[in-house]
């Protein structure tokens, strides 16, 4: 008979947050939670920003609870964080198993033991069957994509069959509208994100993909529906974000989701977004309306630059005249887009960033994004800028979405942060006029916000206060 075990497992804080609420559960957590739990093992998960757990709350948890093992999901943005929980886990009990794995260790792979000495096991790439062995209590030498002891094991072929994620368990992060408020904009609360595929064939120099890799995975469309119809009837989901690398990669496979919504009526009570890739061969109008008809009402498309030379550097694998393709028939449909944009990688100077500006102006996508390029581990992109001499920064725990840690041959860093913050003061109050639009227009929408603000009247001065700065800025 197998010894239930205790498993603790948690998603760190980032080293820079400035937000005050999680957008969603980890989906790592929530899927080693559900397979752990329904094994029969004790698990607890915790969310350190949305559960408000700083470190002495933090130990009390692990005094009390008694893991045998705590695992830790970690990206680039969350080093110094892991390096504190690790430290105050061994601290209580040095015979509990700290395991880390996500997008960072993966990348690192033995080099994590260097700046992470409380940590005992590295779990490379895809990690929930390699951390149920580890649970299992399988003998470490014996179990593919890990590092321990300074060795690294055999690497886990990918996944090619994902029909064994199970329905997530979202009892176990105590679910709810105001833990996770969702990635915006939002179109409808509560609102949660499936993963329908794994991996991107392309290439882009600045992307980490040390967990999903370059193959391009699809699960069943009928067990998504499932997943759906879970979401919905048993947690109230009125909003869906497919958060997959590019859902429109394979055609067939999407128009099959689309038609199961539309066959299953699950597109009367609920809305969904979802990334889609501009490429004239991915993206036409037939497919945008049936997107729509199945209830889509938001695509997110990754332009990076407005540049043919930077996307071309960036291998993009992309033209400026598909992106305007892509984004004039998504609007045509009635689609609203989101178009992200990165300033910082090579090659950027002042001419491609207002090429960059001057596109988005074009585009007129419902909501921007720009930040900065970060050089993440074992990417492309950091293995240019450290041979040019560009990596101003090279300790992770100062990486975060808005700081610039590279320089380009043209611009200082200083000179990035001056054009970001210029354009993004430009961008920011446009967004936030269309935002405000949004929310008059969609009822239900509009309704909780009201609610929202008179149940936290500070919150709507604060938001009121930083669009004045803004205009102001723009105005200067």
């Amino acid at each position: 008979m197998k010894r239930v075990k205790r498993i603790l497992i948690i998603n760190p804080l980032e080293n820079v947050y400035p937000y005050q609420y999680e957008m969603y559960p980890s989906g790592a957590l929530v899927l080693i939670g559900t397979m752990l739990h329904n094994l029969g093992h004790n698990v607890k998960i915790i969310h350190m920003l949305a559960d408000k757990v700083g470190p002495i709350e933090l130990k009390n948890i692990v005094s009390r609870f008694k893991a045998d093992i705590v695992g830790i999901t970690m990206n680039t943005f969350q080093t110094k964080s892991v390096k504190e929980i690790s430290k105050i886990v061994k601290e209580i009990d040095i015979n509990i198993l700290v395991v880390v794995g996500g997008p960072h260790p993966s990348a690192l792979k033995l080099r994590i033991f260097k700046d992470f000495p409380y940590v005992d096991v590295v779990v490379v790439g895809e990690g929930e069957h390699t951390f149920l062995e580890i649970v299992e209590g399988k003998d470490l030498e014996q179990i593919k994509g890990i590092c321990y002891n300074n060795k690294i094991n055999e690497p886990r072929p990918l996944a090619k069959n994902l029909d064994y994620i199970p329905l997530p368990n979202l009892d176990l992060v105590d679910f709810n509208k105001n833990r996770f408020v969702g990635a915006q904009p939002v179109g409808a609360q509560p609102t949660m994100y499936i993963m329908a595929s794994r991996g991107c064939p392309f290439h882009c120099t600045f992307c980490n993909k040390s967990i999903w890799g370059n193959t391009a995975r699809f699960r069943k469309p009928e067990l998504i529906i499932e997943e759906i119809k879970w979401l919905y009837e048993k947690y109230g989901v009125k909003e869906i974000f497919f958060q997959d690398d590019t859902f429109n990669l394979n055609r067939k496979w999407a128009e099959q989701i689309f038609n199961l919504i539309i066959e299953n009526n699950l597109n009367k009570n609920i809305i969904y977004k979802t990334p889609f890739r501009a490429n004239e061969k991915l993206v036409d109008k037939e497919l945008l309306k049936l997107a729509k008809q199945a209830g889509f009402w938001l695509i997110f498309y990754g332009v990076e630059s407005g540049n043919q030379d930077m996307l071309n550097r960036m291998r993009k694998g992309l033209t400026i005249r598909e992106i305007k393709r892509a984004f004039e028939l998504t609007h045509s449909v009635g689609l609203k887009t989101i178009g992200s944009f990165i300033i910082g990688l090579p090659g950027e100077n002042k001419r491609t960033i207002e090429d960059t500006y001057n596109l988005w102006k074009e585009l007129r996508p419902y909501v921007a994004g720009y930040s900065s390029a970060i050089p993440f581990p074992n990417s492309e992109f950091e293995k240019i800028v450290i041979r040019k001499g560009h990596l101003l920064i090279d300790d992770y725990d100062k990486y975060s979405l808005d700081t610039f840690v590279v320089r380009t041959d043209d611009l200082t860093k200083e000179d990035l942060e001056y054009y970001r913050r210029k354009i993004l003061n430009k961008m920011s109050v446009i967004d936030i006029k269309r935002k405000l639009r949004h929310i008059i227009t969609n009822r239900e929408y509009f309704k909780e916000k009201i609610g929202n603000g008179f149940r936290n009247p500070k919150s709507i001065i604060r938001k009121f206060k930083t669009l004045i700065r803004m205009i102001l800025r723009c105005e200067s």
